[in-house]
């Protein structure tokens, strides 16, 4: 990828599905999750052809666990959606309208 942004000067949207599914399918891989937060670390941390990286999942990115390999998140909730409230989840006047439905 570096490569690649060396050659372009265009850097990545990285897009991860149910990042967290290491640790909800696998809870006592403990080895094994350490294995993949040092993975997605090294990939993306402090890397300048990674512009966005996007990643869905259940459980907090931050840090799980006393690793905080990935401290280099902002993350937005269903609860605290806060500047993406207008494209994920439902806006407060859309839960209204299908309330008075």
């Amino acid at each position: 990828m570096s490569d690649v942004y060396a050659q372009t000067g265009r850097p990545f949207v990285i897009v991860i599905d149910e990042w967290d599914a290491v640790f909800r399918e696998y809870p006592g891989d403990t080895e094994g999750q350490r294995i993949y937060l040092d993975f997605l670390r090294d990939w993306m941390k402090d890397r300048e052809y990674i512009a966005l990286a996007y990643m869905t999942g259940i459980l907090p990115i931050k840090k799980y666990g006393s690793h905080s390999a990935l401290n280099m998140f902002d993350e937005y909730s269903m609860i605290y959606p806060m500047q993406l409230a207008q494209y994920s989840g439902f806006t407060e006047e859309e839960v209204q309208e299908l309330c008075n439905s």
